[in-house]
């Protein structure tokens, strides 16, 4: 079969490699530094300053001589570009590195909408908080402040006066994809979009998108953008899902993504679809996993077909309305914990797949502000949207923390 090479495999990207060693690939992953244990599925884990473009190209091209690679993929939203012009300088199939950062910084994303004249929140980019608060006297009276080049609603904030949104600018600012980054110095402050989110996942093959499922968020509470669960598929009409699909379909032109995977977060708002933000990555939280459970579509392997330039079959339309599921469980407040208890009537029921913890006992609990401060989950799927969204609310309540 073929070589694929993965830069920073973390959330799905984990999943990634596993599922490529499993369709008989062999798998390298490229690190910054070697993990105590290699990912599973990885045949070899080869090390280079990924943060430095020249020096992770060049490494990666020593490698491409020393056994041909077929595909490079990124593990992460943060090696998009990386392995876009990795992929360009080996010739191989990938995202244009002439227009990979309108996928990467949100703020290059909202000019390329603009461009293309699409509707979206307004927005400023700014760099100072004196332009922040400036920013928030014409946008608001409500504005959302968020970094640019970030992900997992790490610094993202509903701020409702000039002094809040000075200090989430301040705290945005600061924000940085990894430890000891510097960030592009910039920051976005929104209007605030009303209305429910959703998700649309899918891919881009041959100048054609393929929507696979929209996703329905379920968030925490404001003023943070914290995402506790997902259902897959969303329950909505055809009429609005048709409207959501097209919307993705106009906002992927517009950031000219050709190639892979997309993940798409909007809020259906009471003038239509409105754009948060677009990725050309695998969706995190389970996802591509709730996407296979609930519809049968492999994202993973479609990506890599995609990445080896390999067709992918027409995806196939589901014959049923199963659902699935997954809820996440944060505690403000709590600081450690002890025990994890869960109900044995939701442990034994055969339609929760899985039950796990994140954050280990005894330890130190982060900021429930973001995804990283999220204690454990439940993956469940049922027969129906009733189902499977009763599953994950019972959860809420049949797990504590204590």
């Amino acid at each position: 079969m073929s070589t694929v090479l993965i830069i920073e495999p973390q959330s799905s990207g984990l999943e990634l490699v596993a599922r490529a060693r499993e369709l008989g690939h062999t798998v390298l992953v490229l690190a910054s530094a070697a993990p105590a244990a290699a990912p599973a599925g990885a045949h070899r884990v080869v090390t280079a300053d990924t943060a430095d473009q020249a020096a992770a190209l060049d490494r990666i091209r020593a490698l491409h001589a020393e056994s041909p690679l077929d595909a490079v993929l990124p593990g992460f939203e943060h090696f998009v570009p990386l392995a876009a012009r990795a992929a360009a300088a080996l010739g191989l199939p990938g995202i244009d590195p002439e227009g990979v950062e309108r996928l990467r910084h949100k703020h290059r994303m909202r000019r390329a909408l603009d461009a293309a004249g699409l509707d979206q929140p307004a927005h400023r980019t700014v760099s100072t908080a004196r332009a922040a608060a400036a920013a928030y006297a014409e946008l608001g009276p409500v504005c959302v402040v968020k970094p640019v080049d970030q992900s997992g609603s790490l610094d993202v904030r509903k701020v409702g006066s000039e002094q809040e949104a000075r200090a989430a600018f301040r705290s945005a600012l600061r924000s940085a994809p990894r430890a000891g980054a510097r960030g592009p110095g910039l920051v976005l402050v929104e209007e605030y979009a009303e209305g429910p989110e959703y998700s649309v996942e899918g891919y881009v093959e041959d100048g054609r998108v393929h929507v696979l499922g929209i996703t329905e968020k379920i968030l925490g509470a404001e003023p943070h953008f914290v995402e506790v669960g997902h259902i897959v598929p969303a329950q909505l009409a055809p009429s609005p899902a048709r409207e959501i699909e097209t919307y993705v379909a106009g906002v992927l032109d517009a950031v000219a993504l050709r190639i892979g995977p997309f993940h798409a977060e909007v809020r259906m708002n009471p003038r239509g679809p409105l754009l948060m933000e677009v990725a050309a990555r695998l969706p995190g939280d389970r996802i591509p996993d709730l996407l296979r459970l609930a519809r049968g579509h492999d994202l993973y392997e479609i990506m890599l077909r995609c990445h080896l330039g390999l067709p992918n079959p027409e995806p196939a339309a589901p014959r049923t309305g199963a659902r699935a599921g997954i809820r996440y469980f944060l505690r403000p407040g709590l600081d450690t914990y002890r025990e994890f208890r869960v109900d044995p009537a939701l442990r034994s029921d055969p339609r929760v797949r899985e039950i796990g913890v994140l954050q280990p006992p005894g330890s130190a609990l982060p900021d429930p502000g973001s995804s990283a401060g999220r204690l454990g989950y439940v993956l469940a799927a049922g027969a129906s949207y009733r189902e499977t969204a009763g599953l994950l609310q019972r959860a809420e309540s049949a797990v504590s923390f204590s």
